[in-house]
């Protein structure tokens, strides 16, 4: 192999940890001090995550689209790595389509909600094949007889695929077509439910990534401890 599975693992890690920050805080940051056209606050209720990003509307959209183009490269490289690390047919078709939901998020922010028709496109990338990332990932877990990442890690990856598998379905189920259920109302309702689903996946997600890199983290913690005791014990014996 041209790295060390543990020089993998902690690539993995590592870039799964900065693309949640880089996605996360600017988003919270942006939704501070966001105010709409009407001049209402932002809400998680009512309001598409796509709405932070609107420049001439979303008082910080450069912030949150630098953030959502930075953050989207890195977990297209968490997503490529942790494939790497499981190293199984299933992982190498999830870090695949991982890849490329990373890279739609990161255009997501190249295109805001301002142009439209390929805002539209790319998000319904990141959406499509982020499901079909995480449905695999989790399949890749449970089906791996190394034990390489606990099988704990697959109970956030299926809610996170019930999540993925609500927004991208649930328009069509009660009639509606995701589209037009995307588009912004003129009367902007108390509680909506396809921004709220929006928001379901974005926590969802972020939590899946998060509760992956952490485990990785702490796990090479742990064998870098192991490893400081098992050298301690060779010191004090050959002391002796």
């Amino acid at each position: 192999m041209l790295y060390s599975n543990v020089e993998i693992r902690k690539l993995a890690s590592s870039c799964g940890l900065i693309g949640v920050g880089l996605i996360a805080i600017p988003t919270l940051i942006t939704m501070l001090f966001y105010r709409g056209v009407d001049g209402e606050s932002y809400s998680i209720l009512n309001h598409f995550i796509s709405e932070l990003g609107e420049v001439g509307v979303s008082r910080l959209a450069p912030l949150f689209n630098t953030g959502l183009v930075a953050g989207g490269l890195f977990l297209a490289l968490f997503m490529l790595a942790l494939s790497l690390y499981l190293r199984n047919f299933l992982a190498y078709l999830a870090g695949a389509a991982g890849v490329v939901s990373g890279i739609s998020c990161s255009l997501v922010g190249v295109f805001p909600m301002n142009q439209l028709a390929m805002h539209f496109r790319v998000a319904m990338s990141f959406f499509r094949f982020g499901l079909i990332a995480v449905l695999l990932f989790s399949g890749s877990i449970l089906l791996d007889r190394r034990k390489l990442i606990s099988k704990w890690m697959v109970i956030p990856g299926i809610v996170t695929t019930l999540a993925f598998g609500s927004f991208l379905y649930l328009p069509d189920l009660l009639g509606m077509g995701m589209e037009v259920s995307l588009a912004v109302p003129k009367i902007r309702l108390e509680f909506w439910l396809l921004s709220f689903l929006e928001w379901t996946v974005f926590f969802t997600v972020m939590a899946w990534i998060l509760a992956i890199s952490v485990y990785l983290h702490r796990w090479r913690q742990g064998v870098a401890t192991a490893n400081l005791e098992i050298a301690s014990r060779l010191e004090s014996t050959s002391a002796e």
